[in-house]
């Protein structure tokens, strides 16, 4: 697996975990690691099916918190 899969992994996993400060830390980590915002968002997204839409909502302002995304 890539770098940027893995980190995107990372991501998804502290999105299901319902972490904000793990899913605040990947999202900085994915985006020195030179991930597009609009993939992080994505992976928030699609956490739509399994976790809810609430949950997926909260991810995504979770990601964005982080500025200069």
């Amino acid at each position: 697996m890539k770098n940027h899969e893995l980190q995107l992994v990372k991501l998804a996993l502290t999105i299901g975990a319902g972490s904000e400060s793990a899913v605040h830390s990947h999202t900085r980590r994915a985006k020195l690691g030179g991930i597009e915002p609009a993939a992080m968002l994505q992976v928030a997204m699609l956490a739509i099916g399994p976790l809810g839409l609430p949950r997926a909502v909260a991810a995504k302002t979770w990601i964005e918190d982080i500025k200069d995304l």
